[in-house]
């Protein structure tokens, strides 16, 4: 009787213990996940100025993409991770730009769909600050297509509600 005891209150403490810790960020944050792609050789061209800074922007025609970005050419490049008016046909782009003598590192981890919200979640990390030169540090992405209500940005695991996205 002492052992039945025993074990019903080691499971009722248990169960208090796991009703006392909250979900965990991958817990709450699950979602469909949605397919992109980022881009390796795009760069945002010097005549580009954000009213941000940094600067958050949802791409949906090829023009406007051109207009603000330009193709890299290198040596033995991926033309695969090129962001081209075909590619667009089945997507949007979506790109993080900061301007400035921070020199920045950016990386999206995933994007994901839930209740009609895009969650974008990036990292940041500056690699060389006050650099002696500017930058238009950027990462951009091409995401496949799909219906959403908005975008919240999560940048190093905490989200940026305020962040203020131009669709261009």
């Amino acid at each position: 009787m002492k052992s039945i005891l025993g074990i019903l209150v080691i499971l009722l403490l248990a169960l208090s213990i796991s009703c006392a810790n909250p979900p965990s960020t991958t817990e709450v944050a699950a979602g469909e996940n949605v397919n992109f792609m980022i881009s390796s050789y795009n760069f945002v061209k010097n005549t580009y100025s954000g009213a941000t800074n940094p600067s958050y922007l949802l791409i949906r025609s090829y023009p406007a993409f051109d207009s603000i970005f330009g193709v890299g050419a290198v040596m033995g490049m991926d033309t695969s991770k090129l962001i081209t008016e075909e590619k667009m046909k089945s997507g949007f782009v979506l790109s993080i730009i900061y301007q400035g003598n921070d020199i920045h590192k950016f990386n999206i981890e995933k994007i994901t769909l839930k209740n009609n919200q895009l969650q974008v979640y990036y990292t940041s990390e500056v690699t060389t600050p006050n650099a002696g030169w500017t930058c238009n540090c950027n990462v951009t992405a091409l995401i496949e297509n799909c219906k959403f209500d908005s975008i919240l940005l999560i940048e190093n695991g905490h989200p940026l509600p305020d962040a203020l996205i131009k669709e261009l």
